[in-house]
């Protein structure tokens, strides 16, 4: 009987002892709140929020163009000496070389159907182009047909490229429709603007067999004009234009022709990519009416595959600095602006919207 209660005391012994040592560690399990251990209250969440948003923030928009790999070289592609897109590319690719931790070099190519190809193949990180052509080449229509490139553009609003007819006085030329049977410089082979030539004899009911087309840089084409060579010359560029204002330098008696606002009308309504735009008298020497005629808009492109802060910091630079690209090229001022920069048909890269975002230029 002893040994009995014995045992029993024991087992009992040993619950206690088992179940303070359960009690001990769940205690232990859930450790009360102290300075390296917060508790579990209201002010927890906003603190996991807090060492979220940090990371965040610096991803998103805190970086400086120093944070950025940037390649060591970016090459943006303008067109033919001679017109608005070198010019202007000089003036862009000098600021933002100045401003960024890598070498800008403007290239001269075929201008604004050749930018496009030379984006999608990576020989280009920047580069101009009409907006009818940006649009063609994403939808993969027109020159682009069932060959669609991606595009996203990086600032819509480049100083529109107003094409000029120049011939001289005596010619015998006094419309458009005088061209057929001409000698005319066109712009260097595979230049962008032959599609908007294309597009405005189309309208005229002029095929290029109808005509004998002269490849040259606009340049060239002014200067073959005052030799005779040629009997017009036409040069979609921005205003002032220096190949007309070299033309107009030159003595010869010249004049731009106009386009009757029957004829503007008409063209304008089977093409809304292109705008109309009257030449006040004395935009060139020797200039003494009006000049009716249309423009092309013109957009600055960029691969959509561009990094985006690459693209952000690009956007932001050449608007926080855009005073300088004006005061190289003042005709920019009335339309490289952040007004236009997001009038276009195709998508904005990344990066720049973004900061148009960030700016209210966009919603």
């Amino acid at each position: 009987m002893k040994k009995m209660i014995a045992l029993l005391l024991t087992i009992s012994l040993l619950l206690v002892v088992f179940a303070g040592c359960s009690a001990q560690k769940q205690e232990t399990s859930e450790p009360a709140a102290t300075e390296s251990t917060p508790a579990a209250t209201e002010e927890q969440a906003p603190a996991e929020e807090q060492a979220e948003a940090p990371a965040e923030t610096e991803e998103a928009a805190a970086a400086s163009p120093e944070d950025v790999d940037w390649p060591k070289l970016m090459s943006l592609g303008t067109a033919a000496t001679g017109g608005a897109y070198y010019n202007v590319g000089v003036a862009i690719g000098k600021m933002l070389e100045s401003h960024l931790p890598t070498s800008v070099t403007v290239e001269i190519t075929a201008g604004a159907l050749e930018n496009p190809v030379l984006i999608d193949s990576g020989d280009l990180e920047i580069g101009f182009t009409n907006e009818h052509i940006a649009y063609a080449a994403v939808n993969g229509t027109a020159q682009f047909e069932g060959q669609p490139i991606a595009l996203n553009c990086l600032a819509a609003g480049l100083q529109p490229g107003v094409v000029h007819f120049a011939v001289l006085n005596g010619s015998g030329i006094e419309t458009l429709s005088d061209l057929k049977g001409k000698t005319i410089a066109v712009g260097a082979q595979g230049n962008g603007s032959l599609s908007t030539i294309t597009t405005i004899f189309d309208y005229f009911g002029i095929s290029w067999d109808d005509f004998t087309p002269s490849y040259m840089s606009y340049s060239d084409g002014c200067q073959a004009l005052v030799d005779g060579t040629v009997d017009c010359a036409i040069v979609p560029a921005g205003v002032p234009n220096s190949s007309i204002q070299t033309l107009a330098a030159a003595g010869k008696d010249y004049k731009l022709l106009s386009w009757s606002d029957e004829e503007r009308d008409g063209f304008l309504a089977e093409n809304p990519f292109y705008a109309s735009v009257d030449l006040q008298p004395g935009t060139y020497e020797g200039q003494d009416e009006v000049v009716n005629t249309i423009a092309t808009a013109n957009i600055i492109i960029v691969s959509p595959n561009m990094d985006e802060n690459e693209s952000y910091w690009l956007c932001r630079t050449l608007w926080e600095n855009i005073e300088e690209v004006y005061a190289a090229i003042p005709a920019l001022r009335d339309s490289l602006t952040l007004e236009n920069a997001t009038k276009t048909t195709i998508d904005i890269v990344p990066g720049a919207l973004r900061y148009y975002q960030e700016v209210g230029a966009i919603g």
